[in-house]
């Protein structure tokens, strides 16, 4: 798409193209945006004033002298993901910080907001396998956020939907999560990896987590009700070589063998009860 087509978008006239492309080139009077354009100066007033009004173009004034000039670049791109934001009916809660470039960073703040895309996530990234390093901090925050009932729903759609994850937890992780959220957690967790790496707990001195796909990363601080959400190929190509670097030096288990046995223990111990 050329940079007319692109400007059709925005619904501008051929005219206020005209001097929005020389706004851009440094051309900051209404006398020399009328030598430049072919339009005339009453025109130019007129559409300096409705780009203005649009958040396309602003003012300043040097020596005493009114001086045109576009908008900074992030209030356009507030301007034009505002547009975005009511014609595809994207919720509260969720705001695209660099939405108009190869890199996407969005954030997703409150449960709700949460709840979504990680709805979303299950069909996004179905016949995936992701990246998950998680401790128990940020166990203890997604509790607070999803039920039990929640959260087993969801282990069961990611096996449903074939996302299978690799794994980095702490040290007994799995053995505290089953005994804090019970047997019905531990059979729908079961299945969910392929490959589980474990460390020494000291290196999970914080609540937040992180999910890494092909295309899109996900790093959860839930203790704030926040998902920063980011499609960058050299942002994942460092964060996949420390993950490389934790399972290089970490001891793999096979974490369903253990969660079926913790699961034998807990039944076993009910019945003596």
């Amino acid at each position: 798409m050329n940079t007319s087509e692109m400007l059709k978008l925005l619904g501008l006239s051929k005219k206020e193209e005209q001097v929005l492309l020389a706004l851009r080139d440094g051309i900051d009077t209404p006398l020399l945006l009328t030598r430049a354009t072919k339009v005339s100066r009453t025109a130019i007033y007129a559409i300096l004033t409705n780009l203005k009004k649009r958040g396309l173009a602003n003012t300043h004034v040097t020596s005493g002298k009114k001086h045109w000039a576009l908008t900074p670049e992030r209030e356009i791109e507030e301007v034009l993901y505002a547009a975005k934001r009511t014609l595809l009916k994207i919720p509260e809660g969720r705001e695209e910080v660099h939405g108009l470039s190869d890199s996407t960073v969005i954030i997703h703040r409150g449960p709700e907001a949460i709840r979504k895309v990680l709805g979303e996530l299950l069909f996004a990234h179905k016949n995936e396998r992701f990246y998950a390093l998680i401790g128990d901090g940020a166990a203890e925050y997604w509790n607070k956020i999803f039920s039990l009932q929640e959260t087993n729903r969801f282990n069961r759609a990611l096996k449903k939907n074939n996302i299978i994850a690799e794994t980095i937890i702490q040290d007994g992780f799995l053995e505290r999560e089953t005994r804090r959220l019970g047997v019905s957690w531990a059979k729908d967790f079961e299945g969910r990896t392929t490959k589980v790496n474990v460390i020494d707990s000291e290196y999970f001195a914080y609540g937040a987590q992180v999910w890494m796909f092909k295309q899109s990363i996900y790093l959860m601080a839930l203790g704030e009700e926040l998902v920063i959400e980011i499609r960058n190929s050299e942002i994942q190509k460092m964060l996949l070589t420390f993950l490389k670097f934790m399972q290089d030096n970490s001891r793999v288990i096979d974490a369903n063998a253990l969660l079926r046995t913790v699961i034998a223990e807990i039944e076993s111990e009910a019945i003596e009860k």
